[in-house]
């Protein structure tokens, strides 16, 4: 019983895990727009699967001591979306500002 309360709770903490990804890879594009190269495109894209893949591990253990679930999945995902789409704009114009220096 106290597995299934702690649910809404564990999704939360997957969510905010996913924004955090989510505005790790806007960070990772401002530079990738910088530097204009493609080995650096390739470069940070290996740095940001690192990065999220401990992103999601930390957050799942915290959350449910390592183990996977699909609505945890979801819910990560989902919040990689959510920060995606409400800081995109954002780090749009910065980028664009950026490159035009």
């Amino acid at each position: 019983m106290i597995d299934v309360i702690a649910q809404p709770y564990e999704a939360l903490l997957l969510f905010h895990g996913g924004a955090v990804a989510g505005l790790v890879y806007l960070l990772l594009r401002i530079v990738r727009v910088r530097a204009g190269k493609r080995w650096v495109t390739h470069a940070l894209d290996a740095v940001f699967v690192i990065l999220n893949t401990l992103i999601f591990s930390g957050y799942l253990f915290v959350a449910d001591h390592g183990t996977v679930r699909g609505f945890l999945t979801a819910a990560y995902a989902a919040g990689f979306a959510a920060a995606y789409a409400v800081f995109s704009p954002l780090f749009s114009r910065i980028s664009q500002k950026i490159r035009k220096k």
